[in-house]
């Protein structure tokens, strides 16, 4: 039996080490990568973007509030402006610099399907991993901060509760954990990404670079949409198509961290941020133990991000006290 302590960790690293996987090759589609023989391992600098930054804030507002607090995370939110941020959604600057400037957090969000709350939302899938309705009002409420479109507030429940299963559990039954993980989102409003939630098992029968082809488009619509997109290798930024690729290749190989993240990033587009959540996903389940060291002690500011680790999961066993 994995300990949770360890699987808490390894969701943080795992978020950076995804993230810093990404970095290098943000943008590039999946035939340029293939075309010119992309060595996506030989490119790895440990450089983290704000995919964790904002983790990181999520899991260090649980950690000061004791729990969910919409008014500690904003705050937290507000001091990221100032690290500063790493390469951030225009969308989410702008909503956070309404928070600065005095916009409540119940109308500072856009209305973005962007994937910038799936990318940071697993520690809540961690804190609250035995409390899911719990879990369901922080990540509609987390991702209402930056990101008010339904693509983007369900992405964040979905990531969330995906990494609340695979804390609890210690075998993995795939058919299992996707209806688990859709019946969080079963509601008209959410009905798209929880018909194409239940596709996945299908999409699980296909090689990496064909299901990826089209989960990496999934549910993106024009003006995003450009048919030029189809068929080069695009993992598209918008929330639904981002988490369900990222999912894709976790459970495609559920045990070997390497391959997953690195078929995560192979799939091209939003590199870094499907890297992140499939390394959120990876991390958790197989645990800090299981990630490759190389990769882990190449990870810039690693002895933070791993504090941050053992303090939610400190933090979290205070609170079921």
């Amino acid at each position: 039996m994995l300990e949770k302590k360890k699987k808490f960790i390894g969701c943080i690293v795992g978020t950076g080490v995804g993230d810093a996987l990404g970095e290098p090759v943000e943008g590039c589609t999946r035939i340029y990568l293939e075309n010119y023989n992309v060595n996506i391992p030989k490119l790895y600098l440990g450089r983290y973007t704000d995919d964790t930054q904002l983790t990181i804030a999520i899991a260090e507002s649980l950690i000061r509030a004791k729990g969910y607090d919409p008014d500690v995370l904003s705050k937290r939110f507000i001091e990221w402006l100032d690290e500063p941020p790493i390469g951030p959604g225009r969308g989410c600057l702008t909503s956070i610099y309404g928070l600065k400037n005095g916009v409540h957090w119940s109308e500072s969000g856009s209305d973005s399907g962007a994937n910038g709350c799936a990318m940071r939302v697993s520690p809540i899938g961690l804190f609250y991993h035995n409390d899911i309705e719990m879990l369901i009002k922080a990540a509609k409420e987390s991702s209402l901060i930056t990101h008010r479109h339904w693509a983007a507030i369900c992405s964040g429940i979905v990531v969330a509760r995906a990494v609340a299963y695979l804390v609890s559990n210690d075998v993995l039954d795939i058919d299992d954990m996707i209806n688990t993980v859709a019946d969080s989102i079963n509601q008209d409003e959410y009905k798209e990404f929880h018909k194409n939630l239940l596709k996945l098992k299908d999409y699980l029968e296909l090689p990496y670079k064909e299901a990826l082809m089209e989960l990496g488009l999934i549910g993106v619509q024009p003006p995003f949409f450009d048919q030029r997109m189809v068929g080069i290798g695009i993992i598209h930024p918008y929330a639904m198509s981002t988490v369900l690729s990222a999912l894709f290749c976790f459970l495609k190989t559920p045990d070997d961290f390497k391959k997953s993240v690195l078929e995560a990033v192979t799939g091209g587009g939003d590199t870094d941020t499907v890297g992140a959540i499939c390394g959120a996903f990876s991390g958790t389940w197989n645990g800090i133990d299981n990630i490759p060291q190389i990769w882990v002690d190449g990870l810039i500011d690693i002895k933070k991000i791993v504090s941050v680790g053992e303090k939610i999961w400190e933090t979290f066993l205070e609170c079921q006290i």
